[in-house]
């Protein structure tokens, strides 16, 4: 389980994202988006953030490596996992699951949010 520091982390490094897409492909989170390349449309119910043509980028743009964006950026801004430093390789891996699991449920609801016009908090 995530613990509720590490969520408001997520959330901070989300809504940069959110920030970052907002500037660079504006209405991004709209169903009735025009196609960039080979992306589209983000479909929610898909939404998985530890896929690269399933996650946000992936889905906007065709693949998560399109973006203009360096992976560290990509980690500040909620696209992907931190590597955490964990000795054991189960720990190492239950750790990447449990934060891509959260960043998609973040994500989620963002682009519900904003799908419903509801306004950030």
């Amino acid at each position: 389980m995530t613990a509720p520091m590490m969520l408001s982390d997520l959330r901070a490094r989300v809504d940069l994202g959110v920030a970052w897409l907002d500037q660079h492909h504006p209405g991004w989170w709209r169903t009735d988006r025009p196609r960039d390349g080979d992306g589209g449309p983000i479909d929610v119910d898909n939404l998985s953030m530890s896929n690269t043509c399933y996650c946000v980028l992936g889905q906007l743009l065709g693949s998560f490596y399109r973006a203009t964006i360096t992976l560290d950026e990509a980690v500040a801004y909620g696209f992907d996992a931190a590597t955490p430093a964990m000795p054991e390789e189960g720990e190492w891996m239950a750790a990447m699951r449990d934060e891509f699991e959260a960043l998609t449920e973040l994500w989620s609801q963002v682009i519900e949010r904003r799908r419903a016009g509801v306004s950030e908090p």
